[in-house]
């Protein structure tokens, strides 16, 4: 069985998007190292739950609990908000492209027969001490033994 971080790793390369895995605090640390026109996955430790057959005699899958940032680089000056569509804002410009690249990891996650039993985001702007902007997932996704 191949483990959480493994797959959502496979699953942002597989989109072009900068993978890293940590603690808060390190995945804080990437200020440095940041590009402009990148996407960024920064998973945080995830919570790992055996389950268990009904005899209590074997694991027949993992439940993973946890929570990953979805971000790209805040532009500090930006608004966050302008009711026009071409209007460039956090939400326009970060925000909202964001949301179909969210949608097709889930999907590409429910493609590999695992059970998705809790997917959904946040809007946030300035996060992180890089000033991301973008969403903040959470994730509750059982995966059977192979």
């Amino acid at each position: 069985m191949k483990d959480i971080v493994r797959i959502l790793q496979q699953i942002a390369e597989d989109k072009n998007l900068s993978y890293h895995y940590g603690k808060k605090a390190a995945l804080n640390l990437l200020e440095g190292s940041l590009e402009a026109d990148t996407t960024y996955l920064l998973h945080e430790f995830t919570n790992r739950k055996s389950e268990y057959n009904r005899s209590g005699t074997k694991i027949i899958g993992a439940n993973y609990e946890g929570k990953f940032f979805l971000v790209k680089q805040s532009d500090l000056t930006q608004g966050y908000f302008d009711p026009a569509e071409d209007s460039a804002s956090k939400y326009s410009d970060n925000i909202e492209p964001l949301l179909s690249i969210f949608n097709s990891i889930g999907n590409a996650l429910s493609c590999l027969d695992f059970t998705v039993e809790q997917w959904d985001n946040i809007d946030i702007t300035d996060a992180l001490d890089a000033n991301m902007d973008g969403l903040l997932c959470s994730y509750k996704i059982r995966v059977p033994n192979e």
